[in-house]
């Protein structure tokens, strides 16, 4: 899909500044994730991309001054990643049991602001999150507010490194999520739409101001909270 560009921390994000069951955290809880889309030496892959929401026509990609119009405001930064969530009580420790059955583990897009991907730049430059897993918790969910801090180790790592027969299969099943959520990532974020395929889901209606300022990564994940 056009508009897109696929980077990974330090290498082509200079510039960063159809709905699915995508990871989203619930106030008061905490999430135990590992970054499981890795490009060359298991460095951790993004995609990012300009969009523009839309009521009644959801996001869609930026392309040109006239998609701005439409839309009644500038373009927006998103970026998405592929993260697995592990099965966790609500204070994210790890259940032991469904662990080592292979069980409860989740394969998602992971879609966020360029402000996140900052948050997680600076993470991965003391603790590189293809090595160690990433702690997450949830203290707004209407707009998808999170501290953010490293476990001691990624357990896809640990499982990766095992010679058990079972650890060698739950690998396997998690990279044939991983290729699966890929697939379909770009399209998660947003659709690539003709101006005047727009202006007939638009219904011919006034462009609405799409949110601009200090804001605007609190009601991308609020207008994200309501559509799901």
């Amino acid at each position: 899909m056009d508009g897109f560009k696929d980077f990974s921390f330090g290498s082509g994000d200079s510039s960063i500044g159809k709905k699915s069951n995508r990871f989203k955290g619930k106030e008061g809880e905490t999430y135990r994730v590992s970054f499981v889309w890795t490009g060359e030496g298991g460095v951790c892959r993004f995609t990012g991309c300009e969009r523009h929401y839309v009521p009644g026509v959801g996001y869609f990609l930026h392309k040109g001054p006239e998609y701005a119009r439409v839309a009644g405001g500038p373009p927006k930064t998103a970026v998405a990643t592929v993260v697995l969530v592990w099965p966790t009580n609500k204070h994210g420790q790890l259940d032991k049991e469904a662990f080592a059955k292979g069980e409860g583990w989740e394969v998602k897009p992971w879609v966020f602001s360029a402000e996140r991907y900052d948050q997680l730049r600076r993470r991965n430059e003391q603790f590189p999150l293809h090595e160690f897993d990433l702690q997450i918790t949830c203290t707004d969910t209407q707009y998808q507010k999170m501290d953010l801090s490293p476990c001691r180790e990624s357990l896809v790592a640990k499982l990766a490194g095992s010679d058990n027969e079972r650890s060698k299969a739950i690998i396997e099943a998690i990279q044939t999520e991983v290729r699966t959520v890929e697939a379909g990532i770009r399209a998660d974020m947003a659709r690539d739409l003709s101006l005047d395929k727009i202006r007939e889901k638009m219904g011919g209606s006034p462009s609405t101001p799409s949110p601009s300022g200090g804001a605007a990564e609190n009601v991308d994940g609020l207008l994200d909270n309501l559509l799901d």
